[in-house]
């Protein structure tokens, strides 16, 4: 079995917003900034985001990460990262691993099928049925939500003697990519995926799917990506 460790990173879709929510607004700006003081600069409608990197982690059946990547990051083209997205994973039927994926990553990405008429019959046949080919790591912890995680992901890597989110978090992406700073975002974005990772590791050690050698000797071939954690640059 092999696994995927997946990340995104979005911008709100200020066109869409007015057209939904904002039709009165004078126009695309005035309609989000409306919605921003409605919200009390709260997280927006999951409706709204659309992936700007999609970081993509390949990990072998021996739990060794062989390599982090944003996904179409030469076409610069949204819909180029969700249609190469889906056809990896329904090309390789990895085991997709993320961070409060089942209530943001995943339904965001399927919006973006719906939006480019992309086709996924082997997620949507298995979300009717087991979660074989996805682990949400925050699903997890929380045993499905019946407790929270004050701190998130954050949190947990720190917990574990990760550096975490660093300078950047995600409320800056927005104005980041705004600033056209995507280079940066996909800084940020990588630094999640690998991160994670070293979390899903480490609960594999803890469901018993890992004994302590063979956790051991994953984290030792997957020790190089630690270098990549630079500090993340101010916004």
């Amino acid at each position: 079995m092999r696994f995927a460790v997946v990340d995104i990173e979005t911008r709100i879709d200020k066109a869409l917003l007015k057209a939904v929510f904002g039709p009165a607004a004078a126009n695309e700006e005035e309609a989000y900034a409306q919605m921003r003081t409605q919200l009390g600069n709260g997280f927006f409608p999951l409706s709204l985001h659309v992936p700007i990197a999609i970081g993509w982690g390949e990990v072998n059946a021996d739990h060794v990460l062989e390599s982090v990547t944003c996904l179409a990051e030469e076409a610069d083209s949204e819909e180029a990262m969700a249609r190469e997205f889906w056809h990896r994973a329904e090309r390789t039927g990895d085991v997709l691993v993320t961070f409060n994926g089942k209530r943001f990553d995943l339904p965001v990405l399927e919006l973006q099928a719906l939006r480019w008429g992309l086709s996924a019959p082997g997620h949507f046949a298995q979300r009717q049925g087991d979660q074989a080919r996805h682990l949400d790591l925050l699903d997890f912890l929380t045993n499905a939500g019946a407790v929270g995680l004050r701190g998130g992901l954050d949190l947990a890597l720190k917990l574990i003697g990760l550096p975490g989110k660093g300078a950047v978090d995600g409320s800056q992406v927005q104005s980041l990519y705004e600033a056209g700073r995507m280079a940066e975002i996909r800084q940020y974005c990588l630094r999640d995926v690998i991160q994670t990772y070293f979390l899903f590791l480490r609960i594999e050690l803890m469901r018993g799917h890992l004994d302590h050698p063979q956790y051991q000797r994953a984290l030792a071939l997957s020790s190089h990506f630690l270098a990549q954690l630079e500090p993340a640059p101010q916004a």
